[in-house]
C-alpha cells in the first residue's frame, strides 16, 4: 500500500470513528490531577531525549488505570509489570480508558457498576461518533501532553494493551504514527470470530466498519512501525482461530512494504491474558538501553 493510500484509509478510519481532535489540549499535571492518566517515573532526572516509555492500558477492568500495578494477574517476579519496568527505567504512563475510574458516569457508579461503557456508548452514537473514537482521541491528547511536557522519548515510544485497552490501542497506532512499537495481548480477533459470535460490550463496535475492513486491515495500517501480537490457543474472548485470520491481512501489508519481520504473532498455550512476562521480555530493547 502507497503511503498515499495508506493515508487516505487513515482518513476513513477516523471518520468512522467520529474522530474528533481536542480543542483545548490539556497538560499531563492535568490529565493526572483529574485522574485520568497515572504515571510512574524512575528515580533521579530524566536523560537526555527523555525516558525510554511505555503506555500500558487497561481492558475492562475495574482497577482502571491501576491494572498494570494492581492486578494478580500482570505480576512478573513477584511484582506489577508497571513497577519493573519503572525500576528498570522506564517512563510507565498508565492511562483510564474513557468510562471507567474517575471518567465514569455518576449515575453509573452510584449504581455500582464497574463502568460506563454502555451508556456512552449509545450517546455518542446518536451524534454520529463512536466512544472507541473518544478513546482514541483520549490517547492522541495523552501523547501531545507528553510531548509537551518533554520528559518522555518520543521516538521510541512502547502501546501495550490486554483486551479492550488493546482495541482502543490498536486503533489509536492505526491513525497515531507516533506509536513505534504497539504490543497487542489477547487482543486481536476478526469479526467473524468475535463480534459476531458472541456478546460483546457496545464500545467494540464501530458503524461501518466491515465496509472498511476488519481487525486485521486497521493493524495493517501501524504498518511500517513494529508491532507485536500476544494471543492465547485458549482464548474464550477472542477466539485464537480468529486471531491468525486476522493476522494474514496484517502479514501481507507487511510483507508489501519489504517489513517481512515487522510484525509478528506469538501464540501462548494459554487463555485470554495480559501475559505479562511476555511483556517483560518484549521490552528488552529499552531494558538494554535503560541501564547501560
Amino acid at each position: 500500500m502507497s503511503r498515499g493510500a495508506a493515508s487516505e484509509r487513515v482518513e476513513c478510519l477516523a471518520r468512522l470513528l467520529g474522530l474528533e481532535r481536542s480543542v483545548k489540549p490539556r497538560r499531563l499535571c492535568q490529565l493526572v490531577a483529574d485522574r485520568e492518566v497515572h504515571v510512574l517515573l524512575p528515580e533521579g532526572t530524566a536523560p537526555a531525549g527523555g525516558y525510554p516509555t511505555a503506555v500500558l492500558i487497561h481492558g475492562h477492568s475495574p482497577h482502571g488505570y491501576d491494572y498494570f500495578r494492581s492486578a494478580n494477574e500482570v505480576y512478573v517476579k513477584g511484582a506489577p509489570v508497571a513497577e519493573l519496568l519503572r525500576d528498570a527505567g522506564f517512563a510507565v504512563v498508565l492511562p483510564s480508558l474513557r468510562g471507567f475510574g474517575a471518567t465514569m458516569d455518576p449515575a453509573d457508579r452510584a449504581l455500582g457498576l464497574e463502568h460506563s461503557c454502555e451508556r456512552f456508548a449509545r450517546q455518542r452514537l446518536l451524534v454520529g461518533r463512536t466512544l472507541l473514537g473518544d478513546r482514541v482521541r483520549d490517547l492522541i491528547e495523552l501523547l501531545d501532553a507528553m510531548e509537551m511536557d518533554g520528559r518522555f522519548d518520543m521516538e521510541s515510544l512502547v502501546t501495550a494493551g490486554f483486551s479492550g485497552g488493546g482495541t482502543a490501542a490498536l486503533f489509536h497506532a492505526a491513525c497515531d504514527s507516533r506509536v513505534r512499537h504497539l504490543i497487542l495481548l489477547s487482543a486481536m480477533c476478526t469479526a467473524r470470530y468475535s463480534l459476531l459470535a458472541t456478546r460483546h460490550c457496545l464500545c467494540n463496535y464501530v458503524p461501518d466498519l466491515l465496509n472498511f475492513g476488519d481487525w486485521g486491515d486497521v493493524a495493517a495500517l501501524v504498518a511500517p512501525r513494529r508491532l507485536t501480537i500476544v494471543h492465547g490457543e485458549r482464548d474464550g474472548v477472542f477466539p485464537f482461530e480468529g486471531a491468525r485470520a486476522a493476522f494474514t491481512a496484517v502479514k501481507t501489508a507487511y510483507e508489501a512494504l519489504g517489513m517481512t519481520n515487522g510484525a509478528v504473532f506469538l501464540a501462548q498455550p494459554g487463555g485470554h491474558e495480559p501475559y505479562p512476562e511476555v511483556l517483560w521480555q518484549l521490552m528488552g530493547v529499552g531494558l538494554k538501553r535503560a541501564t547501560t
